[in-house]
Order: structure tokens, then C-alpha cells, then sequence
């Protein structure tokens, strides 16, 4: 089918608290996860210097959501794909930086499938990678040049500014949760329970410890009926899971506390979605993050900052009839 030209979408605004009362509350809220627990807010680094396509995550911030699981494991569905500069052009952010997680367009990567790390900007400079599974089950990490993500995505857009953000620096995990956006969400709820929904983006480097990760096979490789289109459920694990990656990984990350609308946006029922690269691309080491297997060990290194708003394109279950 090739990238959806239909740039038709629905929006909603976040709560825009003050940044310091974020941090206030993440500073609080990791504390329940982590040993050691470093929030502040600081005038954003170069980005650049760490792997990003833009320097900063200011200015016109947005979360952006394409397609669906159906997009993905429904046949009738497959090969539906949207292409970011125009996503820019429609939602009046040309030029801006994009990052996040989403999947590859099987027509630009090859045939294969594949976990899309974003990281570009628009007409410009593009590093987005992707992660695919090889012949041995092994990991592939290759440059992906195209701006067309495949049937899912979520996205960070901002216009790569300079400007204050929230620093999150955090050691030793001593809760249950394993993933740090996970945590992140759960530290907000406070603020969501009372003023309503927030959204972030930001990315985080694991500078120590391994985490848990998973990649999708190429469809003619999974071997077994693992989709019922009539529920339009996922019934059986396909997916190739790892656990050896890292440290030195850089991971892209968009989160929201819940849906603004109450539900009309149909989006990711997780949450969140990372995903990520080993800064070494002879490592071969990327896909989708989950979180960290190594609690004594683990540090994260992030930068983050708040959403103005949530774009969602391509909504299938609004064209089913159903929910996520």
C-alpha cells in the first residue's frame, strides 16, 4: 500500500505544568524505584553530542501516533505506512526534529520487518536506525535513510531547540518496575489525578547494566498463526526476545499518563514506547526496550521534556469500530 497520503488527524492538548513541579514529583516518584536519584532541571545539552539528530527538545512540542497493532498483524492491513515530512507539513512543523519508536516499512527496508528508531529531521539530517532479526535469530542494526514509518509509531516532534528540560539521573533499581518510562508514568500520576493528562518525550542513555528487548521477526519467518483478525488480538508470543544488550545504549522514548480525550484517540494501551541503539554500530545491538534485567547495575542518563500536545494519525480502530 505504501505511506498513507490521507493526512486527516485528531488532537488533543496536554496539561502543561510548570517544569518544576514535574521534576518535584519525578524527584519523589523514582525515589520509590531507584537507590540514587538525580532530578533536576538544566538548560538542555547538545543533544547531538549523544546521537540525536537536533540539539534540544523545545519549541512546538508534540506527540505524534500512526496506525496500530491491526496495521501490523492483519493481512488485510499490512503495508500501510505514512511519511513523516508530510506528517510535519500537516500538523504546521516543517523542519522539525523527530524521534521515537515505531516500525520499518517493509518496502524500504528490504522486505524485511523491523523496530524503526526515528531520529531525524525533517528535509535534513536523518540517523534513524532499525532493527531487524537475521538468518541466526541474531540481532541486525542498519541505517534506515527513508522518512516512511511502517504501521505504527510514536513520535516526538519538537523544533530541536535549546531551552530547559528535566535531567533524570538514576542508579540501582530497587523496585518491581523494570522500565524507566514505566516509572516515569507511575511517578506523574499525581499530578494527571489532579490537572489532567501529560505527555513526554525525551531520550536516556543505560551508561551501565543490560536490559530486556525484543525485535519482530519477518512475517515468513514466524512459522505459526499468531494474529486472530476477528478479535484483532495478538494470541501467541512470536516476537524474538534479548537479553544481553547494553550498556552504552541510547534509547528514544515517548510516554504519556493517559489519553486526554478519554479514549477517542485510541492510543498505545502501554503508555509508552522506546526504542533503541548501541552507540557502537559495530555492536549490533537496537530494537524495542522493556527494561533492565540488571537492578544492582543499572544508571540512567536521561533528558526529557513536556508535549504541548498529542497528534493522532491513521487511527484503525476508529475505522474498526474498536478499541486497542
Amino acid at each position: 500500500m505504501g505511506a498513507a497520503r490521507n493526512m486527516e488527524f485528531k488532537s488533543a492538548a496536554f496539561r502543561m505544568p510548570e517544569l518544576s513541579r514535574v521534576a518535584a514529583a519525578l524527584r519523589s516518584g523514582l525515589g520509590q524505584h531507584y537507590a540514587s536519584v538525580d532530578v533536576a532541571l538544566v538548560e538542555c545539552p547538545d543533544l547531538k553530542k549523544l546521537g540525536a539528530a537536533a540539539s534540544g527538545l523545545c519549541g512546538s512540542t508534540r506527540l505524534i501516533e500512526f496506525g496500530g497493532e491491526p496495521c501490523a498483524h492483519n493481512p488485510a492491513f499490512r503495508g500501510t505506512g505514512i511519511d513523516v515530512d508530510e506528517v510535519l507539513r500537516a500538523c504546521g512543523v516543517p523542519g522539525a526534529s523527530v524521534f521515537g519508536a515505531g516500525m520499518a516499512d517493509t518496502a524500504v527496508n528490504n522486505g524485511h520487518c523491523g523496530e524503526l528508531i526515528p531520529n531525524m529531521l525533517e528535509g535534513g539530517r536523518n540517523l534513524s536506525r532499525v532493527a531487524r532479526v537475521g538468518p541466526e535469530r541474531e540481532c541486525i542494526v542498519e541505517p534506515y535513510p527513508s522518512p516512511v514509518c511502517g504501521p505504527i509509531a510514536n513520535l516526538f516532534v519538537s523544533e530541536g531547540q535549546n531551552g530547559e528540560v528535566v535531567r533524570i539521573d538514576v542508579r540501582t533499581r530497587t523496585g518491581e518496575q523494570p522500565s524507566l518510562p514505566q516509572a516515569i508514568r507511575d511517578s506523574l500520576r499525581p499530578i494527571a489525578d489532579s490537572h489532567g493528562h501529560l505527555g513526554m518525550g525525551g531520550l536516556f542513555q543505560v551508561l551501565s547494566g543490560r536490559v530486556r528487548s525484543h525485535v519482530m521477526p519477518d512475517y515468513g519467518c514466524i512459522g505459526f498463526d499468531y494474529y486472530d483478525t476477528g478479535r484483532e488480538r495478538v494470541v501467541r508470543d512470536f516476537l524474538q526476545f534479548y537479553e544481553h544488550m547494553g550498556p552504552d545504549l541510547l534509547c528514544f522514548s515517548t510516554l504519556w499518563t493517559g489519553d486526554p480525550t478519554g479514549g477517542d484517540l485510541h492510543l498505545r494501551p502501554s503508555g509508552e514506547h522506546t526504542h533503541f541503539f548501541h552507540v557502537d554500530d559495530a555492536a549490533q545491538q537496537g530494537g524495542h526496550y522493556h527494561g533492565d534485567i540488571t537492578p544492582g547495575e543499572v544508571h540512567y542518563l536521561g533528558f526529557f521534556n513536556l508535549a504541548e500536545r498529542i497528534l493522532r494519525f491513521g487511527d484503525i480502530y476508529e475505522e474498526l469500530g474498536s478499541s486497542p
